[in-house]
């Protein structure tokens, strides 16, 4: 697989260069500024980081520890029950390997996942998600290192794990037919082979559960198709209940409920066959880079998120891994290319819009939850300014999806103009 395309510029993409050269300006006058492109300043805000976070769950939301106390429970108590009636939903050193591997960019790649981490807040080390973001990240590095085997035996392992990172493997095949035949055998060996133990030891139900799990949930209030409701509810029109329901995830019901549940099972069979086509089209094209690679595999990753009638805290930290990946991986290409300037200018922009949705996601949860979700005399007072935050966040990962795939767009189905070039 690729890892630079060295062609020329155009007046017109000059033109668009100029205009992104705001957050290439701010990044860089930040790092300049606080001295992170050192080692021994990386390792004191990754230190610093962990601690803020885990003060963050201690001191103010201890009870977010919940879903570990279930897990703890249910593992425990599938050693008398047997695995087919635990955990039906589901299917440390990331840091070095992105200073290791990300070269000049190395400390761009540390700062981000040190500043997601903590912007994530205590949810990131109570789920199990972070683990699957991590492996997708790996998988991203490996292409670089030629590990190609081991890139499709992590995503095998993910998809073992949370099942979602199995959309991811068709991303890791961007190069000739030897990467793409050994990749896809890490994948469906490994992958396989846990399938298989999974269903001889649990049988086919409890291998097929994390589908029928989620297609059976309502509409949770935090995704995407529930901003409106949400934003009706904290204003007072039209009647709506939360509560916590069988999925174990807080759900809205009211008025036109069963409308948006409804476009959410449309938008997420559109998205996937929009998924299918735009991978038909990257593999019909040839030889893709390891940036187009990312970009895909966030491309999955978003349109999972926003589709999806469930939009949980969790979700946030499946793009943590590959973004920092792609910030190594842009390290690595040749300086000396029209190309390589843009690329980064827009990574940078996803990367600050990525923190930010980051930073909205731990104000409503775990800080601003109970006002959202339960009904009482002090959190009504709380509960429109944590909506706000809610829709705010719900609009900026929807435009950051629409953002992606118009630079996806822009590799897999390019304009007569950009053919010529």
């Amino acid at each position: 697989m690729a890892t630079s395309s060295p062609k020329p510029q155009s007046p017109a993409r000059l033109h668009l260069t100029e205009s992104l050269i705001a957050p290439e300006r701010f990044v860089s006058r930040v790092f300049d500024r606080w001295q992170l492109r050192s080692g021994r300043m990386q390792l004191l805000i990754w230190t610093a980081g962990r601690l803020l976070v885990l003060l963050t769950w201690g001191l103010i939301n201890p009870e977010t520890q919940g879903d570990v106390v279930y897990y703890y429970e249910h593992i425990s108590f599938m050693f008398t029950a047997g695995p087919a009636e635990t955990m039906t939903e589901y299917p440390i050193t990331f840091t070095l390997s992105l200073w290791a591997w990300g070269e000049r960019l190395r400390a761009h790649a540390v700062t981000f996942w040190t500043l997601f981490v903590v912007f994530i807040g205590p949810t990131i080390y109570l789920r199990f998600d972070l683990v699957t973001s991590v492996l997708a990240g790996w998988s991203l590095l490996l292409l670089l290192r030629r590990r190609w085997m081991l890139s499709g035996a992590l995503a095998g392992v993910g998809a073992a794990i949370k099942l979602w990172p199995a959309l991811l493997w068709p991303a890791l095949l961007g190069g000739d037919r030897r990467q793409r035949v050994r990749t896809s055998l890490g994948f469906w060996i490994c992958g396989g082979v846990l399938a298989l133990v999974s269903l001889l030891w649990a049988g086919w139900d409890r291998l097929i559960s994390p589908l029928s799990w989620q297609s059976g949930r309502g509409l949770q209030v935090e995704s995407v198709w529930a901003t409106v409701p949400m934003l009706f509810r904290a204003l007072g029109i039209g009647d709506y209940a939360v509560t916590i329901s069988r999925f174990q995830a807080f759900e809205i019901y009211g008025t036109g409920i069963g409308f948006w549940s409804a476009l959410a099972s449309i938008a997420t069979v559109t998205g996937m066959i929009m998924l299918v086509a735009i991978f038909a089209l990257w593999w019909r094209r040839g030889r893709g880079t390891t940036s187009q690679a990312a970009l895909l595999m966030m491309l999955v990753i978003l349109t999972m998120i926003v589709t999806n009638k469930t939009f949980s805290p969790q979700y946030m930290i499946w793009l943590g891994g590959p973004m920092a990946a792609a910030i190594a991986l842009l390290g690595r290409q040749h300086l000396d290319t029209a190309e390589y300037a843009l690329d980064r200018r827009r990574l940078w922009l996803i990367c600050i819009t990525i923190l930010t949705i980051s930073v909205l996601t731990g104000i409503v949860f775990p800080i601003g939850y109970d006002p959202l979700v339960r009904d009482s005399h002090l959190t009504r007072y709380w509960r429109l300014p944590v909506t706000i935050v809610l829709v705010l966040r719900n609009l900026l990962i929807v435009a950051l999806l629409g953002y992606v795939l118009r630079l996806v767009k822009g590799f897999v189905w390019p304009t007569v103009r950009e053919r010529q070039r």
